[in-house]
């Protein structure tokens, strides 16, 4: 398995774990949310696509923390 495919599996496996403390209301890490992103980043910069998991989560987040200063700065797909 090369590096890009184990960034996949890592990701999608820790978007499920956000996905469900968001379903059962238990709490979310900032270290998770933060290596999504860094997941997310690296994928990107590869020119991999996200799982949809992890598109869907980061969107999630996204919009609950969304407000007039803060957004994530970083783009869906890859």
């Amino acid at each position: 398995m090369d590096k890009r495919s184990e960034v996949v599996r890592l990701s999608s496996a820790l978007a499920a774990r956000v996905r469900y403390a968001q379903m059962v209301g238990g709490p979310i890490l900032p270290a998770q949310i933060e290596a999504l992103l860094d997941a997310a980043r690296l994928l990107q910069a590869c020119d991999v696509p996200w799982p949809p998991l992890v598109e869907q989560v980061l969107h999630d987040v996204a919009k609950d923390l969304e407000g007039p200063a803060r957004t994530l700065d970083v783009e869906p797909g890859g």
